[in-house]
C-alpha cells in the first residue's frame, strides 16, 4: 500500500482526494512513536508530577471554595496561608477609620475608673501585686520565690557557654533591657523589672490588657534591646487590613481619640489573659471588672447607704405626738427646745410634731419605720465580696476580708483560714504566674535562643517544716548534718537514724555486731581447750609444736563446698580422741558452725 500511496503522489494525473488519502497514509506510515521520541522511563515521571500538580490544584479549589462561599474570610479571599475562618466580623463591629474599638459599653477607661473607686477592687488586685512582686528578682539562693532562666530540656547538658547566656538573660529581664546603668534606663523611660512586673499585672487584672513594646537594636539581627510596658488603655487592634492598606500593622496607640503609635507584630506583645474565640471581640480579652458591674454596682450602693445613714440623713425615727389644749406661743416654744435638743449633725433626724385636742393632755412618741439590720450591711457586703473574690481567684481572707461560708472548709487541716490562703493561690497567684511565665518564655527569650525559657521559682516549694519531718524519716545524723553544712562526726552514733523508729532495730544490729558468736574469718584466737597447758599447747605435744589447723574454712566446713555446717576434715563420722574412743561433736557446736579441734597423741 505503501508504494501505490508513493506512485499516486507522483502521478500528477491522480485525483485530488486519492492524493490526499494517500499522503496521509504515508504520513501515519512514516511518523515516530512516543517511545522512538522519549524512553519510557524518561517519561514516567514527568506523568506523575503533571498529576500531583493536577491534584493538588483540584485541593486549593475546595479549598478557597469561591464559587460556594460568597462572603469568605479575608485570609480565604486572598489566598493567604493561615487561618481561614472568620477572627472578626466587620459587620457587628463597629470600625472607626484603620482600628476597632472593643465592643461593649464598657471601655477600658469604665474598667479602670470602678477599681479605682471600689475599695474591695483594689484591695484584691493591691494584694496580688504585692504578692507577684516577691517574685520580680533573680533566684540567687536556689529556693525560695523568685525568676530564673532555665534550659527548656530539664535533661539537657548545662555548660559554661549555657550558664554564661542564662545569667545574661537574667540581667536582661532585671533591667528590662540591656541597659545597667538606672540613670540610663530613666533616661530610655525603662523600669526595673519590680515596677514593670507591677505595671503588667494591674493592667492585666483590671483590662485584661497588658501590652508590652519591644525594641529592638538598630541592626535588627543582634536581637532585642528593651521591653516597656505599655498602657493598656491606649491599644486599639486593627483589622485583617492592617493600617492604611499595611496588614503588617497589628494595632495602633490611640490617645484621647488621635492615634499616636503604629505598631508590628514583632513591635508589639499583646496576649489577652482571658481569650476569646467570639468574633464580635476580636482579640480582645475578658476582664474580670466585665462579670462584676452588677456586683460592685450594689456594693457601691450599700456602701452610699450607709454612709449617708450617719452624716446626711433627714428620714425621722419616728414623731412626737402631743395630746392637750396648747396655744400658739407654747407649741412653738416647745418646738424651738425640741430641735435644739433632737437635730442630729447636717438636720438629720428632723422631729415632726403633731398636735391633738380630743385626749387628755399628754406626749407620746410614735416609732415607725425598720432598723437597718444586720443582713442589710454586714451579711451582704460579706456576700458581694465573696462573690468579687471568688471571680478573682482569691480567698477573702487574703484581704482580711470575712467569707460569705460559715462552714468548715472541707480542704482539711488544723488550721482553716490557711487552708483557704494556700487553695486561693493555687486558683489564682499560679495561674497569673504561670500567664506571665508563657508570655515571657515566647515572645522575648524566644528572641535570643529557644534553648531557654523563663520560669518563675517558689512555686511549688514544700513546707520546711514539713521537708524537715520527711527527711527525719529516711537519714542518719550526719546526712543531715552534711545537707546543713557541718562536719561529720566520727563517733558511731553519726550513722544513727533520725527517725525514732528506727533506732531500736539501729541499736540491735550494733550489738549484735559487738557480741562473739564464735571466730570470725581467720582473725578470732582459737578457743581454750581444757587439755591444754598454760602456753595453750594440747596436752600430749612436743613443746613448740603447734596445734594442727582446722580443715576446711573458719566455720568447721570444706574451703570450697562453702557447707557451714560440715564436721573437720569434710566428713560426717566421728573424729577420733586422744583416749582412743569416739569423740562425737557437741550438736550445739556444730549448729554454729564453730572449728572442732582434736588432740593429737
Amino acid at each position: 500500500m505503501t508504494d501505490n500511496a508513493r506512485k499516486l503522489l507522483s502521478d500528477s494525473r491522480a485525483p485530488a482526494d486519492e492524493q490526499f488519502a494517500a499522503m496521509a497514509e504515508l504520513q501515519k506510515t512514516l511518523m515516530p512513536t512516543r517511545s522512538d521520541l522519549i524512553p519510557a522511563g524518561n517519561i514516567a515521571p514527568i506523568i506523575d508530577w503533571m498529576r500531583e500538580n493536577y491534584a493538588e490544584q483540584e485541593m486549593n479549589k475546595a479549598l478557597t471554595r469561591n464559587n460556594v462561599i460568597h462572603f469568605p474570610s479575608m485570609a480565604a479571599r486572598n489566598r493567604q496561608p493561615g487561618m481561614q475562618s472568620v477572627d472578626l466580623d466587620d459587620n457587628q463591629v463597629g470600625v472607626w477609620g484603620d482600628y476597632y474599638e472593643r465592643p461593649g459599653a464598657f471601655g477600658f477607661d469604665s474598667m479602670r475608673m470602678m477599681v479605682e473607686q471600689t475599695p474591695v477592687l483594689s484591695a484584691v488586685i493591691w494584694t496580688r501585686i504585692r504578692q507577684v512582686q516577691r517574685f520580680a528578682r533573680a533566684q540567687e539562693n536556689g529556693k525560695g520565690p523568685g525568676f530564673e532562666i532555665r534550659m527548656r530540656d530539664r535533661d539537657a547538658f548545662v555548660g559554661k557557654p549555657e550558664k554564661e547566656s542564662i545569667t545574661a538573660l537574667q540581667t536582661f529581664f532585671t533591667n528590662c533591657g540591656w541597659e545597667t546603668n538606672p540613670r540610663a534606663r530613666a533616661r530610655l523611660k525603662r523600669d526595673d523589672f519590680t515596677s514593670f512586673l507591677t505595671k503588667q499585672v494591674r493592667d492585666s487584672l483590671t483590662m485584661d490588657s497588658a501590652p508590652i513594646e519591644t525594641e529592638f537594636k538598630r541592626n535588627r539581627s543582634q536581637g532585642m534591646d528593651g521591653i516597656y510596658a505599655v498602657d493598656g488603655a491606649t491599644i486599639r487592634l486593627c483589622t485583617e487590613v492592617g493600617y492604611q492598606g499595611d496588614d503588617e500593622i497589628r494595632a495602633l496607640q490611640v490617645v484621647q481619640g488621635q492615634i499616636r503609635s503604629a505598631y508590628t507584630f514583632d513591635d508589639l506583645i499583646y496576649v489577652p489573659r482571658n481569650p476569646r474565640a467570639d468574633v464580635i471581640v476580636g482579640g480582645y480579652g475578658q476582664s474580670e471588672t466585665e462579670l462584676l458591674v452588677k456586683t460592685v454596682t450594689n456594693l457601691l450602693n450599700a456602701m452610699t447607704y450607709n454612709g449617708k445613714f450617719f452624716d446626711s440623713n433627714a428620714i425621722p425615727k419616728g414623731l412626737l405626738h402631743l395630746t392637750g389644749d396648747y396655744d400658739a406661743n407654747d407649741l412653738a416654744a416647745f418646738k424651738r427646745m425640741w430641735s435644739a435638743m433632737t437635730k442630729g449633725i447636717a438636720n438629720a433626724w428632723t422631729m415632726p410634731v403633731l398636735v391633738s385636742k380630743d385626749q387628755e393632755s399628754k406626749a407620746a412618741f410614735e416609732n415607725f419605720g425598720q432598723e437597718v439590720n444586720e443582713m442589710m450591711f454586714s451579711k451582704w457586703m460579706v456576700f458581694l465580696t465573696s462573690i468579687i473574690c471568688a471571680v478573682y481567684g482569691i480567698s477573702p481572707e487574703e484581704i482580711n476580708f470575712e467569707s460569705f461560708s460559715s462552714k468548715t472548709s472541707s480542704l482539711g487541716g488544723n488550721n482553716d483560714t490557711e487552708d483557704k490562703i494556700i487553695s486561693s493561690k493555687d486558683k489564682g497567684l499560679l495561674p497569673l504566674l504561670h500567664y506571665f511565665e508563657n508570655v515571657y518564655s515566647d515572645f522575648i527569650v524566644a528572641e535570643f535562643s529557644d534553648k531557654y525559657c523563663f520560669r518563675f521559682t517558689g512555686l511549688d516549694d514544700e513546707d520546711e517544716k514539713q521537708g524537715f519531718e520527711e527527711e527525719k524519716l529516711v537519714l542518719t545524723v550526719n546526712e543531715m548534718r552534711a545537707k546543713r553544712g557541718y562536719e561529720k562526726i566520727e563517733a558511731a552514733w553519726g550513722d544513727a537514724p533520725l527517725n525514732p523508729s528506727l533506732i531500736g532495730p539501729w541499736q540491735a544490729e550494733q550489738q549484735q555486731g559487738q557480741q562473739d558468736f564464735g571466730q570470725p574469718q581467720g582473725e578470732m584466737a582459737e578457743p581454750a581447750d581444757e587439755n591444754a597447758d598454760d602456753d595453750g599447747q594440747p596436752l600430749g605435744a612436743a613443746s613448740g609444736s603447734a596445734a594442727p589447723a582446722p580443715a576446711g574454712n573458719d566455720f568447721g566446713g570444706d574451703k570450697d563446698s562453702g557447707d557451714f555446717g560440715a564436721p573437720a576434715h569434710g566428713t560426717d563420722k566421728p573424729l577420733p580422741a586422744a583416749s582412743g574412743d569416739e569423740y562425737e561433736p557437741n550438736p550445739m557446736t556444730k549448729s554454729f558452725g564453730l572449728p572442732i579441734f582434736t588432740i593429737e597423741a
